[in-house]
């Protein structure tokens, strides 16, 4: 039986809280918001890259273009230095401005706590612990930082997942259901052994029990290597990293680690990093490893596969921040060769109107038939910063409107290597929608977007309502860029509605918990279609614990 009244009511539901909220609020207050700064987030959106799920306590998930408050300048501070104030003030040790720390000092040690961990772990940085301003607490694991004389930092992250699939399971809309359970361990070592050299390696261990149908892609149980590296440091401004090393750039639509699976996605090779004063570039030549479709080893580089390019990120800015990038996928398997040249934009106005951008132009050659390579997508939001909407003063609300956009082919039966845009190796976990069952590519999506404090300035709400609709009337894409119904054409460009609904738990800096539900609505493309596998609609519910030492 179709759950047809869900969606209706979880909408209205949703609309009516939104509409409340913003009836209250008074627009003198919308438009006293302080300047802010876009964070120059480090995942968790860096390096250079965007915050990711599970890096950042708000939300778990990536940001959509994350915005931090600018903290005041004092005299006791050059006028360009800024930082990033990731906690509301009332979460922030009290302090006594009366001793040799002042108030921004103190506020930004604090700050740098609730930021040490990043998208990538070899990015960590716990230099706060040093600092004689902190006063914060101390957490598990922070006793193994700085040790054998300050050249040793061990940690890591713990983490377990319950989660029910219903009409979902496997990949896409597929008519199947299943519930099971995950669980994922990481543990790291960075080793300085001296100014111009680095060591680093991490383990990472995944489970998967419980479910029904067999695993798929993304969630297999595991034993790997998923970093190790040596850094060298060539100049005061450029290095060169060798061997195994995951990647993160920007707000992650193109290459991500993908955190929210349990394969965490990894690649042999050599990257070039040079840290200028306006721009920090990387330069790189990779293999992705352990991709289980293709039937290789989870621990072994795929040589069939060249991952190269070029990302420049800008060093932040008031009021903007832009990224440029040139990105190679050489696919000998499938006889497909992709070059993309792509741009970021992102940024806050005084008046507290949040807008981003990101859109890339692709070309190169297709699979065998398929001819010419000529795709591109575009990604535009506009949004809102919202104060005082809710009793907790030292919270944000933030309302987005967004348009997702990225080509497709128009020819049957669909193949990865077609005309149609390829997301290389995106994080495929948010932007789409939390079910996961589309990919950037052949894809329209409409969506807007409230996420809020609620409860207390440690939980976090988001609601996010989108409209999917197909590009060209042939099949979507799977989140891993896989045909969803590769030998049909569509009867309907429709594909459907989803609600996503999301709850993070911020229990302290180091420990979260997360609860989500998400309900799709499927649309005239599932009913009408031949060979889709159901045309019921979708429900995904899950719960989190993640901790990290």
């Amino acid at each position: 039986m179709r759950l047809w009244p869900w969606p209706y009511a979880l909408i209205i539901s949703a609309g009516i809280t939104m509409i409340v909220t913003l009836t209250g609020l008074d627009s003198g207050i919308a438009y006293s918001i302080e300047p802010v700064v876009i964070e120059n987030i480090q995942f968790d959106i860096e390096g250079d890259a965007e915050s990711s799920p599970s890096d950042l306590v708000m939300p778990y998930f990536v940001p959509i273009e994350r915005i931090a408050k600018k903290l005041p300048e004092t005299q006791s501070f050059a006028s360009e230095a800024t930082s990033v104030i990731e906690v509301p003030p009332s979460l922030v040790a009290d302090c006594n401005c009366r001793n040799e720390c002042n108030c921004l000092q103190v506020h930004r040690a604090q700050s740098a706590m609730r930021d040490a961990y990043r998208c990538l772990f070899f990015d960590n940085d716990f230099h706060y612990l040093n600092d004689p301003c902190y006063r914060g607490s101390l957490y598990a694991g922070d006793c193994l930082k700085g040790i054998s004389q300050g050249r040793l930092d061990l940690g890591g992250e713990a983490r377990l997942r319950f989660q029910n699939e219903s009409n979902i399971a496997g990949s896409g809309l597929s008519g199947a259901s299943d519930d099971y359970s995950l669980a994922r361990v990481r543990l790291y070592a960075n080793y300085q052994i001296n100014d111009w050299f680095r060591l680093y390696g991490e383990y990472l261990h995944a489970s998967s029990s419980a479910d029904i149908l067999p695993t798929i892609p993304g969630n297999p149980s595991l034993d790997r290597i998923q970093n190790g590296f040596l850094d060298t440091q060539l100049t005061e401004t450029l290095s060169l990293r060798l061997g195994r090393q995951e990647q993160c750039f920007g707000s992650q639509r193109l290459v991500s680690p993908l955190n929210w699976v349990n394969d965490r996605r990894t690649f042999d090779g050599v990257k070039a990093i040079h840290q200028g004063h306006q721009w920090k570039t990387d330069a790189f030549f990779l293999h992705p490893v352990g991709d289980l479709s293709t039937g290789q080893d989870s621990n072994e580089a795929d040589q069939k596969i060249d991952f190269y390019g070029l990302y420049a990120a800008q060093s932040r800015t008031d009021r903007l921040r832009v990224d440029a990038y040139y990105l190679g996928l050489n696919n000998r398997r499938e006889q497909y060769d992709y070059q993309t040249v792509g741009t970021r934009l992102r940024g806050e106005t005084d008046t507290g109107q949040l807008f981003a951008f990101e859109g890339a132009y692709q070309f190169g050659s297709n699979s065998p038939s398929y001819g010419t390579h000529n795709a591109g997508f575009i990604t535009a939001g506009m949004g809102h910063r919202l104060r005082n909407l809710h009793p907790h003063k030292s919270g944000d609300s933030r309302l987005w409107l967004w348009y997702d956009w990225a080509s497709g082919d128009n020819e049957i039966p669909a193949a990865r290597g077609d005309n149609g845009f390829d997301a290389l190796f995106p994080q495929s976990h948010w932007y789409l929608g939390f079910m996961d069952l589309f990919g950037r590519r052949n894809i329209n999506d409409i969506s807007l977007q409230f996420s809020t404090p609620v409860l207390s300035p440690h939980v976090e709400l988001t609601l996010w309502y989108h409209y999917f609709f197909l590009d060209q009337k042939t099949t979507p894409y799977n989140a891993d860029m896989t045909a969803f119904n590769p030998n049909n054409a569509a009867a309907d460009r429709e594909l459907g509605q989803e609600l996503d609904i999301l709850l993070n738990f911020s229990l302290n800096p180091r420990n979260e918990l997360l609860l989500g539900y998400s309900f799709f609505q499927s649309g005239k493309y599932y009913q009408l279609t031949p060979g889709t596998p159901s045309d019921a609609d979708g429900q995904f519910f899950y719960l989190q614990y993640q901790t990290r030492f």
